[in-house]
């Protein structure tokens, strides 16, 4: 397998506090990875990195063989990215939301309405997005960042708020993704969710992976 993640003596510092600290990591196309550790140990500070969303100060970086100093553009669109945040129009629909996003990304909109079956959302998928339970949104915030069939999925804690079924889905869905091909990174808190699940575990601390 190609390495489509590649991080090499990966530095970013807040003002004077280092979150990552010449880091080195990489992954392979079809490994469902999953980042654990403290909160403050750089588990979302590298996949914002990943994402394209925080430029490091020093080392290098490529996703699907872009360079991120350089060629930032085409990795992004490689990418599916999970936050924090959803990202989402609020007033629109689920279904609105995912016919948006894969008009932007030139993506066929048949495959959101095959998302919001994936994703057991039709019950609200023409809810505005603003009256959706925090759990709902997650899971319109996921498809959001999969209309595209990214190579790369960053999702940044993407069990939180999720029932127990929801949970189990979306574990599902992860290892679908990377049955197709897909690079899937998470980070997560559940240690013992995260070995069910992944091929692959890698621990961080105090922005290093150990």
């Amino acid at each position: 397998m190609e390495l489509s993640i590649e991080c090499r003596k990966l530095c970013k510092a807040y003002g004077y506090v280092p979150a990552l600290r010449e880091l080195n990591f990489s992954a392979r196309t079809g490994e469902l990875v999953a980042l654990i550790g403290d909160n403050g140990a750089g588990k979302s500070t590298l996949l914002k990195v990943l994402a394209t969303l925080l430029r490091p100060d020093s080392g290098a970086c490529s996703v699907m063989g872009h360079d991120l100093a350089s060629a930032a553009p085409a990795a992004r669109a490689a990418i599916g990215y999970l936050g924090h945040e959803s990202m989402l129009d609020r007033v629109l629909t689920l279904r609105e939301n995912l016919r948006m996003f894969a008009e932007l990304y030139g993506a066929p909109v048949s495959y959101g309405e095959e998302l919001i079956e994936r994703l057991a959302a039709r019950p609200y998928a023409d809810n505005p997005v603003g009256e959706l339970s925090r759990g709902q949104e997650q899971a319109a915030a996921l498809g959001r960042c999969m209309v595209h069939r990214p190579a790369v999925l960053l999702l940044d804690e993407p069990f939180n708020a999720l029932d127990p079924e929801a949970r189990k889905r979306l574990a599902a869905i992860l290892k679908e993704e990377a049955g197709r091909g897909a690079t899937v990174l998470f980070s997560t808190h559940d240690v013992q969710g995260a070995e069910s699940i992944a091929s692959r575990v890698v621990k961080m601390s105090a922005g290093r992976v150990i």
